[in-house]
């Protein structure tokens, strides 16, 4: 049975370019999103959409290479992005905004890459995907890069996101045979699988009060996102459409959502109501 769907809800629309994107997120206290711009078929950007006035601008005007999947700690002071090296190598950049350093950590030589980071809420651990001879684990490194942890490893495991307190971590794996919204405590301990459909779940996201996850979930080959309680419970469908809609990020209200929507094929930011 599918959840129950969404009422009709006035849609926002922040972009109008209609250039693909994704990883969007609040920053500046809602008042700023960070986001993927997809500019050419080998070349993605990390932009700054300034929500009082609509402007755009580049994150990183110097940046010479793509770099995608932005994550920031809570009070902004340091964030972690995806980097690529070329020939399909991706490593992980972690900037100081006090200090304006960075430290890295890279997969190794060859084609090698990590994916989708995410910033412990104190700024104490990134969290991100990294490939296994196993399949795809989850670990985290301080902010220096270094004292790795293995904190996923059955099955491909992808899409970290730590909880607003920090004490856990919401993820999607295969472990049990689809690809399914999990949850496991910072450390890595007691996961647990929080909801079980047909379709595959991906991207999942804390609402601020820590009480709601909201992810992509497929249904019927089209991508539609979906919020759950955190215990599992109150599955409902926040955004369907004929085309795909992707990427959610809460709002720091708690109260909103936005989103990449396609609509009559082209892709930008959307931000709805979900109280």
């Amino acid at each position: 049975m599918l959840p129950p769907r969404p009422t009709t809800a006035e849609l926002v629309r922040l972009t109008t370019d209609g250039k693909a994107k994704a990883d969007p997120v609040f920053i500046a206290g809602g008042a700023e999103l960070v986001f993927t711009l997809f500019e050419a078929p080998t070349r993605t950007s990390l932009m700054r959409l300034r929500l009082a006035d609509g402007s755009v601008t580049r994150l990183h005007p110097d940046a010479t290479t793509s770099e995608f999947e932005a994550t920031f700690s809570a009070d902004g002071s340091v964030y972690a992005f995806v980097q690529s090296r070329g020939n399909l190598n991706l490593r992980l950049v972690i900037r100081d905004t006090k200090t304006g350093t960075d430290s890295t950590f890279s997969p190794g030589g060859g084609f090698a890459c990590i994916r989708r980071p995410a910033f412990a809420p104190d700024g104490s651990r990134v969290a991100f995907g990294i490939p296994a001879a196993t399949g795809q684990q989850i670990v985290s490194v301080d902010p220096r890069g270094q004292d790795r942890k293995t904190l996923a490893v059955e099955g491909l495991n992808a899409w970290p996101c730590y909880s607003p307190d920090g004490k856990q971590i919401a993820f999607c794996s295969s472990r049990e045979g689809g690809y399914d919204l999990f949850v496991m405590n910072a450390d890595g301990s007691s996961p647990k699988r929080l909801v079980k459909r047909a379709g595959m779940d991906a991207r999942p996201v804390w609402s601020p009060d820590g009480k709601r996850i909201a992810f992509t979930g497929l249904v019927d080959g089209n991508y539609e996102i979906f919020v759950v309680n955190s215990d599992g419970s109150g599955l409902v469908t926040a955004v369907a459409h004929p085309e795909r809609d992707d990427y959610s990020a809460w709002h720091p209200s708690g109260k909103k959502l936005v989103f990449v929507g396609e609509r009559n094929g082209k892709s930008d930011l959307y931000l709805v109501d979900h109280p």
